[in-house]
Protein backbone atom coordinates (compact mmCIF):
# COMPACT_ATOMS: atom_id res chain seq x y z
CA UNK A 1 0.00 0.00 0.00
CA UNK A 2 1.54 3.61 -0.99
CA UNK A 3 1.94 6.01 2.20
CA UNK A 4 2.49 9.77 2.51
CA UNK A 5 6.23 10.49 4.06
CA UNK A 6 5.65 13.27 7.00
CA UNK A 7 7.27 16.12 5.28
CA UNK A 8 5.56 19.33 5.71
CA UNK A 9 3.63 20.18 2.78
CA UNK A 10 5.08 17.65 0.59
CA UNK A 11 2.78 14.32 -0.52
CA UNK A 12 4.89 11.29 -1.86
CA UNK A 13 4.57 7.68 -2.76
CA UNK A 14 6.15 5.38 -1.34
CA UNK A 15 9.49 5.55 -4.17
CA UNK A 16 11.93 5.98 -1.61
CA UNK A 17 14.49 7.45 -4.61
CA UNK A 18 11.65 10.77 -4.88
CA UNK A 19 12.06 11.01 -1.23
CA UNK A 20 15.50 10.88 -0.83
CA UNK A 21 15.20 13.54 -4.16
CA UNK A 22 13.23 16.06 -2.84
CA UNK A 23 15.02 15.87 1.08
CA UNK A 24 18.10 16.99 -0.61
CA UNK A 25 16.49 20.17 -2.51
CA UNK A 26 15.17 21.01 1.00
CA UNK A 27 18.68 21.02 1.98
CA UNK A 28 20.24 22.83 -0.91
CA UNK A 29 17.09 25.64 0.01
CA UNK A 30 16.86 26.00 3.32
CA UNK A 31 14.90 28.91 2.49
CA UNK A 32 12.32 26.91 1.39
CA UNK A 33 12.13 24.48 3.82
CA UNK A 34 11.65 27.00 6.46
CA UNK A 35 8.43 28.56 4.43
CA UNK A 36 6.81 25.36 3.29
CA UNK A 37 7.47 24.32 7.29
CA UNK A 38 5.57 27.67 7.94
CA UNK A 39 2.97 27.68 5.65
CA UNK A 40 2.31 23.74 7.06
CA UNK A 41 2.34 24.66 10.82
CA UNK A 42 -0.52 23.30 12.69
CA UNK A 43 -2.12 21.63 9.65
CA UNK A 44 -1.38 18.08 10.19
CA UNK A 45 -3.22 17.58 13.42
CA UNK A 46 -6.05 19.17 11.58
CA UNK A 47 -8.81 16.26 11.23
CA UNK A 48 -10.33 17.15 8.13
CA UNK A 49 -9.08 18.16 4.13
CA UNK A 50 -10.94 21.30 4.22
CA UNK A 51 -9.75 22.76 7.93
CA UNK A 52 -6.05 21.59 6.65
CA UNK A 53 -6.32 24.03 3.77
CA UNK A 54 -8.11 26.90 5.90
CA UNK A 55 -4.94 26.62 7.90
CA UNK A 56 -2.54 26.25 5.36
CA UNK A 57 -3.96 29.74 2.90
CA UNK A 58 -4.31 31.41 6.91
CA UNK A 59 -0.60 30.76 7.34
CA UNK A 60 0.31 31.66 3.93
CA UNK A 61 -1.24 35.24 4.16
CA UNK A 62 0.22 35.98 7.61
CA UNK A 63 3.37 35.05 6.12
CA UNK A 64 2.96 37.46 3.37
CA UNK A 65 1.85 40.20 5.97
CA UNK A 66 4.88 39.67 7.81
CA UNK A 67 6.97 40.13 5.62
CA UNK A 68 5.50 43.54 4.03
CA UNK A 69 4.86 44.59 7.72
CA UNK A 70 9.01 44.64 7.82
CA UNK A 71 9.20 46.59 4.32
CA UNK A 72 6.69 49.13 6.28
CA UNK A 73 8.75 48.84 9.57
CA UNK A 74 11.72 50.20 7.70
CA UNK A 75 10.18 52.56 5.76
CA UNK A 76 8.57 54.38 9.24
CA UNK A 77 12.05 54.45 10.62
CA UNK A 78 13.35 56.04 7.79
CA UNK A 79 10.37 58.95 7.10
CA UNK A 80 10.88 59.10 11.29
CA UNK A 81 7.19 58.37 11.59
CA UNK A 82 6.92 56.10 14.93
CA UNK A 83 3.05 56.84 15.38
CA UNK A 84 3.18 55.48 11.67
CA UNK A 85 5.77 52.64 13.14
CA UNK A 86 3.05 51.31 15.86
CA UNK A 87 0.07 50.69 13.53
CA UNK A 88 2.70 48.73 11.38
CA UNK A 89 3.76 46.83 14.11
CA UNK A 90 0.09 45.79 15.01
CA UNK A 91 0.56 43.77 11.64
CA UNK A 92 3.53 42.20 12.63
CA UNK A 93 2.37 40.94 15.98
CA UNK A 94 -0.67 39.73 14.43
CA UNK A 95 0.98 38.01 11.97
CA UNK A 96 3.42 36.01 14.19
CA UNK A 97 1.10 35.37 16.61
CA UNK A 98 -1.51 33.94 13.96
CA UNK A 99 1.43 31.06 13.52
CA UNK A 100 1.72 30.56 16.74
CA UNK A 101 -1.67 29.66 17.60
CA UNK A 102 -1.67 27.67 14.75
CA UNK A 103 1.01 25.77 15.71
CA UNK A 104 -0.34 25.05 18.84
CA UNK A 105 -3.67 24.01 17.16
CA UNK A 106 -6.08 26.99 17.71
CA UNK A 107 -6.93 26.83 14.03
CA UNK A 108 -10.17 29.16 14.61
CA UNK A 109 -8.65 31.35 17.15
CA UNK A 110 -5.55 32.19 14.99
CA UNK A 111 -8.28 33.05 12.23
CA UNK A 112 -10.10 35.79 14.55
CA UNK A 113 -7.14 37.21 15.95
CA UNK A 114 -5.37 37.65 12.59
CA UNK A 115 -8.89 39.29 10.82
CA UNK A 116 -9.15 42.11 13.66
CA UNK A 117 -5.42 42.27 13.81
CA UNK A 118 -4.78 43.18 9.86
CA UNK A 119 -8.38 45.26 10.08
CA UNK A 120 -7.12 47.72 13.22
CA UNK A 121 -3.72 47.61 11.55
CA UNK A 122 -4.60 48.74 8.21
CA UNK A 123 -7.19 51.44 9.80
CA UNK A 124 -4.54 52.99 11.71
CA UNK A 125 -1.91 52.63 8.75
CA UNK A 126 -3.99 54.28 7.17
CA UNK A 127 -4.66 57.04 9.81
CA UNK A 128 -1.32 57.90 10.24
CA UNK A 129 0.20 57.51 6.84
CA UNK A 130 -2.53 59.62 4.67
CA UNK A 131 -5.51 59.29 2.62
CA UNK A 132 -3.30 59.71 -0.20
CA UNK A 133 -1.50 56.54 -0.03
CA UNK A 134 -4.30 54.12 -0.86
CA UNK A 135 -3.92 52.42 2.34
CA UNK A 136 -7.48 51.90 2.69
CA UNK A 137 -7.88 50.03 -0.13
CA UNK A 138 -6.11 47.35 2.01
CA UNK A 139 -9.72 47.18 4.00
CA UNK A 140 -11.52 46.73 1.18
CA UNK A 141 -9.19 43.39 0.12
CA UNK A 142 -10.52 42.84 3.95
CA UNK A 143 -14.15 41.97 2.89
CA UNK A 144 -12.94 39.07 1.07
CA UNK A 145 -10.40 37.57 3.45
CA UNK A 146 -13.17 35.82 5.66
CA UNK A 147 -14.30 34.12 2.72
CA UNK A 148 -10.70 32.01 2.22
CA UNK A 149 -10.13 31.71 5.57
CA UNK A 150 -13.37 29.93 7.00
CA UNK A 151 -15.63 27.73 5.59
CA UNK A 152 -18.87 29.26 4.32
CA UNK A 153 -20.57 27.02 6.11
CA UNK A 154 -19.96 29.26 9.35
CA UNK A 155 -21.60 32.73 9.15
CA UNK A 156 -21.08 33.99 12.49
CA UNK A 157 -17.33 34.13 11.67
CA UNK A 158 -18.35 35.29 7.75
CA UNK A 159 -20.27 38.11 9.26
CA UNK A 160 -17.75 39.13 11.80
CA UNK A 161 -15.18 39.25 9.35
CA UNK A 162 -17.13 41.20 6.42
CA UNK A 163 -18.41 43.64 9.19
CA UNK A 164 -15.12 44.96 11.11
CA UNK A 165 -13.30 46.49 7.68
CA UNK A 166 -17.02 47.79 6.53
CA UNK A 167 -16.97 49.74 9.58
CA UNK A 168 -13.92 50.89 10.21
CA UNK A 169 -13.88 52.09 6.20
CA UNK A 170 -17.42 53.75 7.22
CA UNK A 171 -15.70 55.42 10.34
CA UNK A 172 -12.31 56.11 8.51
CA UNK A 173 -13.79 59.82 7.08
CA UNK A 174 -14.99 61.01 10.38
CA UNK A 175 -11.73 60.02 11.82
CA UNK A 176 -9.41 61.00 9.49
CA UNK A 177 -9.25 64.82 9.93
CA UNK A 178 -7.89 64.51 13.34
CA UNK A 179 -4.81 62.70 12.75
CA UNK A 180 -3.65 64.73 9.48
CA UNK A 181 -0.91 66.26 11.81
CA UNK A 182 0.68 62.41 11.86
CA UNK A 183 0.50 62.22 8.37
CA UNK A 184 3.11 61.66 5.83
CA UNK A 185 3.90 64.63 3.38
CA UNK A 186 2.42 64.76 0.02
CA UNK A 187 5.67 63.81 -2.16
CA UNK A 188 6.11 60.52 0.68
CA UNK A 189 2.42 59.79 0.68
CA UNK A 190 2.85 59.85 -3.58
CA UNK A 191 5.87 57.12 -2.98
CA UNK A 192 4.08 55.11 -0.20
CA UNK A 193 1.09 54.57 -2.33
CA UNK A 194 3.35 53.23 -5.46
CA UNK A 195 5.11 50.59 -2.73
CA UNK A 196 1.40 49.84 -1.50
CA UNK A 197 0.25 49.18 -5.27
CA UNK A 198 3.50 46.73 -5.82
CA UNK A 199 2.46 45.53 -2.49
CA UNK A 200 -0.94 44.57 -3.50
CA UNK A 201 0.37 43.02 -6.80
CA UNK A 202 3.07 40.90 -5.20
CA UNK A 203 0.48 39.15 -2.62
CA UNK A 204 -1.92 38.91 -5.75
CA UNK A 205 1.05 36.67 -7.79
CA UNK A 206 1.95 35.16 -4.41
CA UNK A 207 -1.54 34.12 -3.91
CA UNK A 208 -2.15 32.56 -7.35
CA UNK A 209 1.38 30.95 -6.41
CA UNK A 210 0.45 29.27 -3.60
CA UNK A 211 -2.96 28.25 -5.00
CA UNK A 212 -1.13 26.12 -7.63
CA UNK A 213 1.32 24.63 -5.40
CA UNK A 214 -1.34 23.24 -3.06
CA UNK A 215 -3.48 22.11 -5.91
CA UNK A 216 0.17 20.38 -6.90
CA UNK A 217 0.05 18.55 -3.80
CA UNK A 218 -3.57 17.74 -3.83
CA UNK A 219 -3.33 16.33 -6.95
CA UNK A 220 0.06 14.02 -5.46
CA UNK A 221 -1.66 13.03 -2.67
CA UNK A 222 -4.70 11.95 -4.39
CA UNK A 223 -2.61 10.27 -6.94
CA UNK A 224 -1.10 7.85 -4.24
CA UNK A 225 -4.78 7.74 -2.56
CA UNK A 226 -6.19 5.95 -5.74
CA UNK A 227 -2.94 4.12 -6.15
CA UNK A 228 -3.40 2.69 -2.50
CA UNK A 229 -7.45 2.06 -3.09
CA UNK A 230 -6.48 0.13 -6.55
CA UNK A 231 -3.90 -1.98 -4.50
CA UNK A 232 -6.65 -2.76 -2.07
CA UNK A 233 -9.23 -3.72 -4.50
CA UNK A 234 -7.02 -6.01 -6.11
CA UNK A 235 -5.91 -7.39 -2.98
CA UNK A 236 -10.08 -7.68 -2.28
CA UNK A 237 -10.94 -9.57 -5.04
CA UNK A 238 -8.27 -11.71 -4.93
CA UNK A 239 -8.79 -12.36 -0.86
CA UNK A 240 -12.93 -12.79 -2.32
CA UNK A 241 -11.04 -15.65 -5.32
CA UNK A 242 -9.13 -17.15 -2.40
CA UNK A 243 -12.88 -17.72 -0.49
CA UNK A 244 -14.65 -19.13 -3.18
CA UNK A 245 -12.13 -21.46 -3.92
CA UNK A 246 -11.80 -22.22 0.24
CA UNK A 247 -16.06 -22.54 -0.10
CA UNK A 248 -15.37 -25.52 -2.94
CA UNK A 249 -12.57 -27.32 -1.44
CA UNK A 250 -14.81 -27.49 1.31
CA UNK A 251 -18.42 -28.29 -0.15
CA UNK A 252 -16.67 -30.81 -2.35
CA UNK A 253 -13.29 -31.89 -1.42
CA UNK A 254 -13.79 -32.33 2.01
CA UNK A 255 -17.26 -33.34 2.71
CA UNK A 256 -16.55 -35.96 0.04
CA UNK A 257 -14.58 -38.41 2.40
CA UNK A 258 -16.25 -37.52 5.18
CA UNK A 259 -19.29 -38.84 3.90
CA UNK A 260 -17.43 -41.60 2.53
CA UNK A 261 -16.69 -42.77 6.21
CA UNK A 262 -20.01 -42.32 7.46
CA UNK A 263 -21.55 -44.34 4.99
CA UNK A 264 -18.90 -47.40 5.13
CA UNK A 265 -19.64 -47.44 9.12
CA UNK A 266 -23.35 -47.74 8.40
CA UNK A 267 -22.56 -50.31 6.00
CA UNK A 268 -20.31 -51.93 8.81
CA UNK A 269 -23.13 -52.03 11.54
CA UNK A 270 -25.83 -53.24 8.96
CA UNK A 271 -23.37 -56.13 7.33
CA UNK A 272 -21.55 -57.40 10.28
CA UNK A 273 -23.39 -55.87 13.40
CA UNK A 274 -23.82 -59.11 15.04
CA UNK A 275 -20.62 -60.31 14.48
CA UNK A 276 -19.29 -57.25 16.78
CA UNK A 277 -18.31 -57.40 20.30
CA UNK A 278 -19.92 -54.32 22.70
CA UNK A 279 -16.49 -52.91 22.46
CA UNK A 280 -15.92 -52.87 18.83
CA UNK A 281 -19.86 -51.55 18.22
CA UNK A 282 -18.94 -48.30 20.60
CA UNK A 283 -15.93 -47.89 18.34
CA UNK A 284 -17.72 -47.67 15.55
CA UNK A 285 -20.90 -45.62 16.92
CA UNK A 286 -17.93 -42.80 18.07
CA UNK A 287 -16.38 -43.04 14.78
CA UNK A 288 -20.23 -42.34 12.62
CA UNK A 289 -21.18 -39.79 15.33
CA UNK A 290 -17.98 -37.64 14.59
CA UNK A 291 -18.32 -38.49 11.18
CA UNK A 292 -21.58 -36.43 11.13
CA UNK A 293 -19.99 -34.04 13.86
CA UNK A 294 -17.48 -33.19 11.28
CA UNK A 295 -19.83 -33.48 8.16
CA UNK A 296 -22.23 -30.34 10.55
CA UNK A 297 -18.58 -28.50 11.35
CA UNK A 298 -17.93 -28.54 7.08
CA UNK A 299 -21.33 -27.12 6.52
CA UNK A 300 -21.10 -24.20 9.14
CA UNK A 301 -18.24 -23.69 8.03
CA UNK A 302 -18.85 -23.44 4.49
CA UNK A 303 -22.13 -21.15 5.27
CA UNK A 304 -20.56 -18.82 7.58
CA UNK A 305 -17.55 -17.76 4.37
CA UNK A 306 -20.60 -17.81 2.22
CA UNK A 307 -22.34 -14.97 4.45
CA UNK A 308 -22.35 -12.06 1.51
CA UNK A 309 -20.99 -13.86 -1.85
CA UNK A 310 -23.74 -14.37 -4.60
CA UNK A 311 -26.07 -13.07 -3.03
CA UNK A 312 -29.46 -12.02 -5.41
CA UNK A 313 -31.02 -8.47 -5.17
CA UNK A 314 -31.78 -7.75 -1.76
CA UNK A 315 -35.73 -7.64 -1.15
CA UNK A 316 -38.34 -6.71 1.50
CA UNK A 317 -38.46 -9.33 3.98
CA UNK A 318 -41.64 -10.03 6.10
CA UNK A 319 -39.94 -11.36 9.41
CA UNK A 320 -43.65 -12.35 10.31
CA UNK A 321 -43.02 -14.87 7.17
CA UNK A 322 -39.82 -16.33 8.19
CA UNK A 323 -40.40 -17.11 11.90
CA UNK A 324 -43.95 -18.68 11.02
CA UNK A 325 -41.72 -20.33 8.41
CA UNK A 326 -39.11 -21.50 10.97
CA UNK A 327 -42.23 -22.35 13.59
CA UNK A 328 -43.69 -25.16 10.47
CA UNK A 329 -40.00 -26.97 10.17
CA UNK A 330 -39.56 -26.90 14.40
CA UNK A 331 -42.86 -28.14 14.71
CA UNK A 332 -42.34 -31.69 15.87
CA UNK A 333 -39.14 -30.49 18.22
CA UNK A 334 -41.23 -28.14 19.97
CA UNK A 335 -44.23 -30.54 20.37
CA UNK A 336 -41.79 -33.08 22.30
CA UNK A 337 -40.34 -30.87 24.26
CA UNK A 338 -43.49 -28.90 25.13
CA UNK A 339 -42.18 -25.36 23.88
CA UNK A 340 -44.03 -22.52 22.14
CA UNK A 341 -42.61 -19.98 20.23
CA UNK A 342 -44.64 -16.93 20.82
CA UNK A 343 -44.52 -13.35 18.50
CA UNK A 344 -45.01 -10.66 20.88
CA UNK A 345 -46.45 -8.32 18.59
CA UNK A 346 -46.92 -7.99 14.38
CA UNK A 347 -43.13 -8.43 13.00
CA UNK A 348 -42.19 -5.15 10.41
CA UNK A 349 -41.54 -6.07 6.77
CA UNK A 350 -37.65 -4.95 6.20
CA UNK A 351 -36.39 -3.12 3.55
CA UNK A 352 -33.06 -4.21 1.59
CA UNK A 353 -32.53 -7.20 2.91
CA UNK A 354 -32.04 -11.18 2.11
CA UNK A 355 -34.70 -13.66 3.58
CA UNK A 356 -32.37 -16.50 3.60
CA UNK A 357 -29.88 -14.59 6.13
CA UNK A 358 -32.62 -13.36 7.92
CA UNK A 359 -34.07 -16.77 8.38
CA UNK A 360 -30.48 -17.77 9.86
CA UNK A 361 -30.07 -15.51 12.46
CA UNK A 362 -33.48 -16.85 13.67
CA UNK A 363 -32.88 -20.28 13.49
CA UNK A 364 -29.98 -20.24 15.06
CA UNK A 365 -31.33 -17.91 17.65
CA UNK A 366 -34.32 -19.95 18.27
CA UNK A 367 -32.67 -23.42 18.55
CA UNK A 368 -30.26 -22.39 20.90
CA UNK A 369 -33.42 -21.07 22.61
CA UNK A 370 -34.90 -24.59 22.62
CA UNK A 371 -31.29 -26.16 23.13
CA UNK A 372 -30.07 -24.45 26.21
CA UNK A 373 -33.46 -24.82 28.52
CA UNK A 374 -33.96 -27.42 31.12
CA UNK A 375 -37.59 -25.82 31.96
CA UNK A 376 -40.80 -28.42 31.59
CA UNK A 377 -42.18 -25.71 29.18
CA UNK A 378 -39.65 -23.73 27.03
CA UNK A 379 -40.67 -20.66 25.89
CA UNK A 380 -39.16 -18.32 22.94
CA UNK A 381 -40.37 -14.78 23.05
CA UNK A 382 -39.32 -12.55 19.71
CA UNK A 383 -40.32 -8.64 20.11
CA UNK A 384 -39.08 -5.60 18.10
CA UNK A 385 -38.45 -1.92 18.26
CA UNK A 386 -38.08 0.70 16.54
CA UNK A 387 -36.49 3.65 16.08
CA UNK A 388 -35.17 6.45 13.62
CA UNK A 389 -32.26 4.29 11.90
CA UNK A 390 -32.83 0.37 13.17
CA UNK A 391 -35.28 -2.22 13.74
CA UNK A 392 -33.75 -3.99 16.78
CA UNK A 393 -35.03 -7.84 17.38
CA UNK A 394 -34.99 -9.88 20.23
CA UNK A 395 -35.40 -13.22 20.95
CA UNK A 396 -35.96 -14.69 24.60
CA UNK A 397 -36.29 -17.57 26.37
CA UNK A 398 -36.55 -18.98 29.74
CA UNK A 399 -33.36 -21.02 29.25
CA UNK A 400 -30.25 -21.80 31.74
CA UNK A 401 -28.98 -18.44 30.89
CA UNK A 402 -25.11 -17.31 29.88
CA UNK A 403 -22.78 -15.89 32.33
CA UNK A 404 -22.24 -12.15 31.80
CA UNK A 405 -18.08 -13.09 31.37
CA UNK A 406 -19.15 -14.56 27.67
CA UNK A 407 -20.68 -11.30 26.85
CA UNK A 408 -17.58 -11.10 23.87
CA UNK A 409 -16.31 -14.13 23.26
CA UNK A 410 -19.66 -16.03 22.96
CA UNK A 411 -19.84 -14.33 19.42
CA UNK A 412 -16.57 -15.68 18.82
CA UNK A 413 -16.19 -18.82 16.15
CA UNK A 414 -16.17 -22.49 17.31
CA UNK A 415 -16.50 -20.98 21.24
CA UNK A 416 -18.46 -23.91 22.89
CA UNK A 417 -20.11 -22.74 26.92
CA UNK A 418 -20.61 -26.66 27.23
CA UNK A 419 -19.44 -29.95 26.79
CA UNK A 420 -20.65 -31.38 23.23
CA UNK A 421 -21.81 -34.71 25.23
CA UNK A 422 -24.46 -32.08 27.24
CA UNK A 423 -25.66 -30.07 24.38
CA UNK A 424 -24.61 -30.96 20.92
CA UNK A 425 -23.44 -28.36 18.37
CA UNK A 426 -20.69 -26.78 16.28
CA UNK A 427 -19.87 -23.47 18.16
CA UNK A 428 -19.83 -21.31 15.07
CA UNK A 429 -23.92 -20.57 14.90
CA UNK A 430 -23.94 -17.33 16.91
CA UNK A 431 -20.47 -16.25 15.21
CA UNK A 432 -22.78 -16.71 11.94
CA UNK A 433 -25.49 -14.28 13.25
CA UNK A 434 -23.01 -11.63 14.14
CA UNK A 435 -21.27 -11.38 10.38
CA UNK A 436 -25.02 -11.31 9.16
CA UNK A 437 -25.64 -8.73 11.79
CA UNK A 438 -22.66 -6.86 11.16
CA UNK A 439 -23.39 -7.18 6.83
CA UNK A 440 -26.39 -5.03 7.21
CA UNK A 441 -24.28 -2.61 9.44
CA UNK A 442 -25.94 -3.46 12.55
CA UNK A 443 -25.30 -4.99 16.31
CA UNK A 444 -25.64 -8.10 17.80
CA UNK A 445 -25.81 -9.03 21.60
CA UNK A 446 -27.29 -10.21 24.71
CA UNK A 447 -28.40 -9.96 28.40
CA UNK A 448 -28.97 -12.76 30.28
CA UNK A 449 -28.98 -14.20 34.14
CA UNK A 450 -27.69 -17.62 34.64
CA UNK A 451 -30.47 -20.07 35.18
CA UNK A 452 -33.40 -16.80 34.34
CA UNK A 453 -33.01 -16.95 30.46
CA UNK A 454 -31.42 -14.84 27.66
CA UNK A 455 -32.30 -12.69 25.31
CA UNK A 456 -30.56 -12.07 22.50
CA UNK A 457 -31.10 -8.68 20.73
CA UNK A 458 -29.65 -7.67 17.45
CA UNK A 459 -30.48 -4.55 14.76
CA UNK A 460 -30.93 -4.37 11.25
CA UNK A 461 -30.74 -0.88 9.45
CA UNK A 462 -33.74 0.50 7.58
CA UNK A 463 -31.71 1.98 4.80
Amino acid sequence: MAKLYNTPGVAFTDKPEQYRETLAQNEMNPLRSVYRSLVNMGAASCTTAKEKKHTTITNFIAINSFIGSLVYLVIAIIWDNWFYFGSVAILTVASMATILLNSFNYNISARILYIIGINVAVFFNTLFSGGETGADSFLILAVVLPFIVFDIKKPAYIVLGVLLPMFLLYTYSSVAPYFIQYNFNAEQQLLLKRINILFEVGLLLSAVYQFLQYNSEIEEELESSNAAMMMQTNELKRSNGDLEQFAYIISHDLKTPVRNISSFMNLLVTKHGSSLNPEAKEFVTYSHSGAKRLERLIDDVLAYCRIGTNLSKPIPVNMNDVVNTLKFELREKTTAANANIVIAKELPIVNNVHASLMYHILQNLINNGLKFNATEEPEITINWTNSLNHYTFSVSDNGIGISKEYSTTIFQMFKRLHNEHEYDGTGIGLAICKKIVEYYNGEIWFESETGKGTTFYFSIRKF
